[in-house]
């Protein structure tokens, strides 16, 4: 089951916050998505991938600027909004198939509409060379 193998303490960050908020609590956790929840409801994932194509490129003298520009993003804006997402009662299988269809390398995983826990593409490598 992916409650075995998943992450239990997601790292999250609202719909409002900046992209540079979400940015850096991947950089402080090392982790590339996040899930997007408000009022405690998944309402999208966003990955490294979606911060980073916001990243400005910088000039001499500008960075206050690109910082500021920046901030202004919300992470609304870039997220994903129809989140596919896995049941805690879900195979591995299940998991292997739904990311090898996916745009997105972690699928949240729920139990009955709330927010459990997340599988990574690298979860299931784990769990694939346990069984070798």
């Amino acid at each position: 089951m992916v409650e075995q193998w998943m992450t239990k303490n997601v790292m999250s960050v609202a719909p409002m916050d900046s992209i540079k908020v979400a940015r850096d609590v991947m950089s402080k956790h090392s982790i590339r998505h996040l899930t997007v929840l408000k009022n405690d409801t998944l309402v999208g994932i966003i990955s490294r991938n979606d911060v980073d194509r916001f990243a400005l490129p910088t000039h001499d003298g500008q960075d206050a600027l690109k910082a500021k520009l920046i901030d202004q993003i919300n992470v609304a804006f870039v997220m994903t909004k129809s989140v596919n997402t896995l049941d805690v009662n879900d195979t591995m299988k299940d998991a292997a198939e739904m990311l090898s269809l996916s745009s997105y390398h972690a699928l949240p995983v729920m139990k009955d509409e709330k927010l459990e826990g997340i599988i990574t593409s690298t979860d299931l490598i784990r769990y694939l060379l346990s069984h070798c």
